[in-house]
């Protein structure tokens, strides 16, 4: 159980540190969790996203928290509490020591041309996690499992239907929770 703990501090702070971006720069490393250590299969990682982006909060700490939770709760409840609020100040320590580190050097550097291209490089990078994991999401949503990438044809036409939904001039007048909750609907009849 210590070596879990540890795992899941070591396997956090690395994504807080590596996760620039934000919250869905992190699914990346969180599918490199599961495939080192099985924590999660693909189906749970998808469902972990899918509530961590309608929930309040960041999703990375909303997913950091479930996994956190999950791996401990082999040991019981006392065990899984601690596991979530393990994985997620791991998560955040060293985001928050970043910024305050950043805070400190931008207010010294403001108009150095090194921290200004620093911060022109990573704009590339961050982008690029971020597609990273938008596609791993629309593959993990049409998917039956990440590996090996099936597309399921309802999954398929649903995208269809938001795509074309998503032109129409009217309907983006309406509130995305009215979507969400529809689309909530839909996947627990189609899962009936």
């Amino acid at each position: 159980m210590i070596k879990t703990i540890l795992l899941l501090i070591f396997e956090f702070m690395k994504t807080g540190l590596m996760a620039v971006g934000g919250g869905m720069a992190c699914i990346r490393f969180l599918q490199d969790m599961i495939a080192k250590y099985g924590w999660l299969t693909g189906e749970e990682l998808a469902n972990i996203i899918a509530v961590a982006e309608s929930t309040p909060g960041p999703i990375g700490v909303n997913a950091a928290t479930y996994v956190g939770y999950s791996v401990l709760s082999q040991y019981g409840q006392a065990w899984a509490l601690l596991g979530g609020v393990i994985a997620t100040l791991s998560l955040i320590a060293p985001q928050i020591a970043v910024i305050v580190l950043v805070a400190r050097g931008l207010e010294k550097y403001r108009s150095s041309k090194l921290v200004n291209d620093a911060f022109g490089a990573l704009r590339p990078a961050a982008a690029g996690l971020v597609a990273a994991a938008g596609w791993s999401v629309i593959k993990a949503s049409l998917s039956l499992s990440f590996v090996p990438f099936h597309v399921d044809p309802i999954s398929l036409a649903l995208y269809g239907v938001l795509v074309v939904l998503m032109l129409l001039p009217k309907l983006k007048k309406i509130h995305p929770v009215l979507f969400l909750a529809a689309g909530g609907l839909i996947g627990a009849l189609l899962s009936l």
